[in-house]
């Protein structure tokens, strides 16, 4: 098992999250939820500050993963490929055919804040990472410039548990946190691209998602209201 000591020496960990943040999470998911955020492996945060969209406009590409992934790879073809799929039973799928897998669960919906719980599997050099995540979005607008934009954090609790040894624990100890850091990176990136494309050209946008296919005409349809005010 990758130890406690070694795991403080090598990953930087982010701010506890507080009671307020990630209430109904425990009432939800209980101790499996607890031990992430308390006994993190590897925590994260990422900052994306002025982002040329309003709040109304964030929380919609927030609450639409599938739309806004499309739009991602579109913007951002460098992008992990990343596949959607929102289940019937809410769950939100995510897969990436280069070794990541993982289900969503928006445990917490409220103005400003959105917090999942997240399970799936990381894999690195043909080795498996199960684990879960906690994932904790909190945004703000500044109303007091114009145009609009939204300040926003995401800070990531990962909880590793896979066993390693030796070598390995060492190797694993390296690896994990620049391979999530870079996928954070790529990310973040792909994140902004949309917010400005959407808030530079909305039709521009409206038109690659109608020709990529991949949105279905209520999905459009939606787009459209929130972000043209006629086509």
């Amino acid at each position: 098992m990758i130890t406690s000591l070694l795991l403080a020496l090598v990953f930087m960990q982010a701010p506890i999250t507080s009671a307020s943040d990630i209430s109904g999470l425990l009432e939800k998911k209980g101790p499996r939820a607890k031990e992430v955020i308390t006994r993190p492996t590897i925590s994260r945060v990422s900052e994306l500050p002025r982002l040329p969209v309003s709040l109304r406009q964030y929380e919609f590409l927030i609450d639409h993963p599938r739309l806004s992934m499309v739009l991602a790879h579109i913007y951002d073809p460098s992008l992990d490929l990343y596949k959607i799929e929102i289940r019937p039973n809410g769950l939100i799928h995510v897969d990436d055919p280069a070794g990541l897998a993982g289900d969503m669960e928006l445990v917490n919906s409220i103005p400003g804040r959105r917090v999942y719980f997240i399970s799936g599997h990381f894999d690195i050099l043909k080795m498996r990472f199960n684990g879960r995540m906690v994932m904790n979005m909190s945004y703000s607008g500044r109303p007091s410039e114009s145009p609009a934009s939204v300040d926003s954090t995401t800070t990531c609790y990962i909880k590793v548990d896979s066993a390693f040894v030796g070598f390995f624990a060492k190797l694993m100890a390296f690896l994990f946190p620049k391979k999530v850091d870079e996928r954070i990176g790529r990310f973040a990136t792909a994140v902004r691209k949309v917010a400005i494309a959407v808030h530079d050209d909305p039709a521009g946008a409206y038109g690659k998602l109608a020709a990529s296919g991949e949105a279905g005409p209520g999905e459009l349809q939606e787009f459209s209201g929130m972000f043209l005010k006629k086509l």
